[in-house]
């Protein structure tokens, strides 16, 4: 008997607690268009996607607007998670007014998950309807670089520079397949110039001071690290990067 008490007591707290947040979601009121743009703006600069994602989301349960859908979409992408990125951009990629857009993100989270030879297909179809996009170029040029197309991603990454892709990403790709076919000298003279001119971007940065150290300039790279601050110990990283026989393939995705 106490044992079904205990047992009713338990189910009708349960039920109150669920009957409770439910109050809670329901009574919640919706965002207005101030709230939107604020939180947007706040996350945005603060690179905070997961925000993001709630906030669109919470929208498009009142209104599948296709513009907030692609936000959805861009932000799944850009955390990390392209699975759902592919999942919500889905419906866009028939619609007129994203089609282009839409399948310039499809091929970007197919990359992210590895999915090179269907990035591919993506983006040549996008091309063939397309010709000028740059970033169906440069995203391309990613995906045959990732599966050893070097000649390829040449043609590609080349492409989207005529295109005006901009200069820093066209000109690390460019200097990324340098590395990746050990012509580290070529590698610098694209790369130098650009740090010379104060361009200090990350991935622009790392591989010069590799191709610096593969090419016998120490020194150089040496200054670069702790002018930078790319390590606490520039000795001790350019002693392993001596050693590395292989550098990941760090090529840009515009976006």
């Amino acid at each position: 008997m106490y044992s079904n008490l205990t047992k009713k007591i338990l189910l009708s707290t349960l039920i109150v607690f669920i009957t409770a947040c439910s109050s809670i979601q329901t009574n919640q009121a919706p965002l207005t268009v101030e709230d939107i743009a604020s939180k947007e703006k706040l996350y945005e600069s603060t690179r905070n996607y997961s925000g993001l994602v709630s906030i669109y989301r919470e929208v498009l349960k009142g209104n599948d607007d296709p513009s907030i859908r692609y936000k959805l979409s861009d932000s799944y992408y850009k955390k990390g998670d392209s699975r759902s990125a592919l999942l919500y951009v889905a419906p866009l990629l028939d619609h007129p007014q994203f089609i282009e857009k839409a399948t310039i993100l499809k091929v970007k989270a197919l990359i992210q998950l590895r999915e090179y030879q269907q990035a591919i297909e993506s983006a040549t179809a996008l091309i063939a309807r397309y010709p000028n996009n740059v970033e169906a170029y440069n995203s391309r040029g990613i995906a045959y670089a990732q599966v050893g197309k070097l000649n390829d991603a040449q043609y590609d990454f080349a492409k989207s520079r005529e295109l005006f892709i901009d200069d820093v990403v066209a000109i690390n790709n460019l200097a990324m397949l340098q590395i990746i076919n050990g012509d580290y000298k070529n590698a610098v003279q694209l790369l130098l110039p650009q740090y010379l001119n104060g361009e200090k971007e990350q991935r622009l940065l790392h591989n010069l001071v590799f191709a610096l150290v593969k090419s016998g300039k120490t020194d150089y790279a040496l200054d670069i690290i702790k002018k930078e601050h790319l390590n606490t110990s520039a000795d001790d990283l350019v002693n392993a990067l001596k050693k590395t026989q292989k550098v990941s393939k760090t090529i840009s995705v515009t976006k």
